[in-house]
């Protein structure tokens, strides 16, 4: 029995790529589903004057809304943002309409979707395989139920019985209670468990202020630093944490007298 008995994996930027910048950065992946999102929806009814005005509107929004949960660790919903960032520019839609729209926003996001290394199923199976559980705790205002289409499509979706949403806890990363809720679907203690992700501030200072070990995992997008962060270990490719955990399970596990 392994004494970390449980992995927590952050989603984007460290089991899938959603952003890719230069090219694909969060805001022109949302501005492209948005173009999408009218399309659909002008299909169905609905009336929009000036497409490139109401997809600014609900970027201005999202961006708005972001920022207020950095500060106040408030989650939102993609839903939410398009809604009234289309009401602010006078675009009401009909049902039919929203309903298509959503759809092909949804659509055009995973179409882009990759996975952040083509071996990550077979790394997530062999930490099953050494007795460890898995899940997972994601910070998106995007549906849970597109995130677990894209994860079951990547080959990943059956290796995380617990995923945690923010959209859906209603709190975003680094706010204890999202973690806390991971680890009692676990029934684990946060010393029993590590935490996995790209981003300093919410994967590793977060799950350690709670009690986790926290293991940063390289961004081909960009660096990482901050002094007053320091994870407890730092991986350039998921294939490391394996044979990384049980190095930790030999140095933690107690010792007979």
């Amino acid at each position: 029995m392994p004494v970390i008995h449980v992995v927590l994996f952050d989603l984007g930027g460290t089991l899938l790529h959603y952003e890719q910048p230069p090219h694909l950065t969060m805001d022109a992946l949302n501005a492209k589903a948005m173009r999408a999102f009218l399309v659909a929806a002008s299909q169905k009814g609905a009336r929009v004057a000036n497409p490139e005005l109401a997809v600014r509107a609900v970027g201005r929004l999202g961006a708005a809304m972001e920022a207020r949960a950095a500060r106040t660790q408030y989650a939102n919903t993609a839903e939410v943002i398009i809604e009234e960032g289309l009401e602010a520019v006078g675009v009401r839609l009909p049902a039919a309409a929203w309903d298509a729209g959503i759809a092909a926003y949804y659509s055009t996001i995973s179409a882009l979707v990759k996975p952040v290394a083509d071996d990550t199923p077979a790394v997530l199976a062999a930490l099953v395989g050494q007795g460890r559980s898995l899940g997972l705790v994601s910070n998106t205002f995007w549906s849970p139920a597109i995130h677990d289409a894209d994860l079951a499509r990547c080959g990943l979706l059956e290796y995380l019985p617990v995923r945690v949403y923010s959209c859906a806890a209603g709190m975003v990363k680094p706010h204890a209670s999202i973690y806390r809720q991971a680890l009692d679907l676990l029934d684990v203690a946060p010393p029993e468990a590590v935490f996995v992700g790209d981003k300093l501030a919410v994967d590793v200072a977060g799950p350690q202020k709670l009690g986790m070990k926290a293991i940063l995992i390289a961004s081909p997008f960009r660096t990482e630093s901050d002094p007053e962060i320091t994870p407890d270990a730092r991986i350039q490719t998921l294939a490391e944490l394996p044979s990384l955990l049980m190095t930790w399970d030999h140095a933690l596990e107690p010792r007979l007298p």
